[in-house]
């Protein structure tokens, strides 16, 4: 299984994700972050957690980074779409999502 040239196997674009927020029955404001990304083989398991520590504390702003949980095994080596799908806690000021790792930005959606 090999990496691309940045070091990732799993290829992520800006345009394969969207952000919606969505008010629970709470009333607390949440984001849902999914998408798809071209992975290198298949059985690769994508997560989005916060980035840590922030780049700089931006109230407008959450940080996330995409991590790739590669297959054990022999997997055949086939281009394969892989979903990624997490939500988060937000405040009422967080107006985006960054993908820290991906240097991907996403306008948040409200449902």
């Amino acid at each position: 299984m090999s990496k691309s040239a940045n070091g990732f196997a799993c290829e992520a674009q800006g345009g394969d994700f969207t952000a919606t927020a969505y008010r629970n029955s709470k009333g607390e404001r949440r984001v849902t972050v999914e998408g798809t990304c071209a992975c290198n083989t298949e059985g690769f398991e994508l997560t989005l957690e916060l980035a840590s520590p922030p780049f700089r504390p931006v109230p407008e702003e959450l940080q996330l980074d995409l991590v790739e949980h590669a297959p054990g095994g022999i997997v055949p080596p086939v281009i394969t779409t892989t979903p990624v799908k997490e939500e988060f806690p937000i405040d009422d000021r967080v107006e985006r999502v960054l993908i820290r790792n991906r240097n991907i930005t996403l306008p948040i959606k409200n449902e």
